[in-house]
């Protein structure tokens, strides 16, 4: 009785469906442009496409630290201002294919 059910099981999961093969991941990195002395980049992440993180590069002007750096209120880029001198934003952005 206990052989019975154990290949009862193992039949179960042969005729199982399988499950649909996840899809691949795509990072792409989005610049924004060069802010204004003091002023903000920002880079948005494209259409399709989701935030998973950022960051910023000082520009040869910059010399002070930067005031803010951090996602976008809505979640879809990255902003960064510098206290002085200009800065660019990026934007680590995923996709599925």
């Amino acid at each position: 009785m206990r052989a019975l059910s154990t290949g009862l099981l193992l039949a179960a999961a042969l005729l199982a469906p399988a499950a649909p093969a996840a899809a691949a991941e795509t990072a792409k990195v989005v610049t924004g442009p060069p802010s204004s002395p003091g002023g903000t980049s920002t880079a948005t992440c494209p259409s399709g496409t989701h935030l998973t993180g950022g960051g910023y590069r000082l520009q040869p002007d910059a010399d002070g630290p930067v005031r803010a750096s951090g996602p976008t209120a809505d979640a879809t880029g990255w902003s960064a201002q510098a206290a002085h001198g200009s800065v660019v934003a990026f934007a680590v952005c995923e996709t599925e294919d």
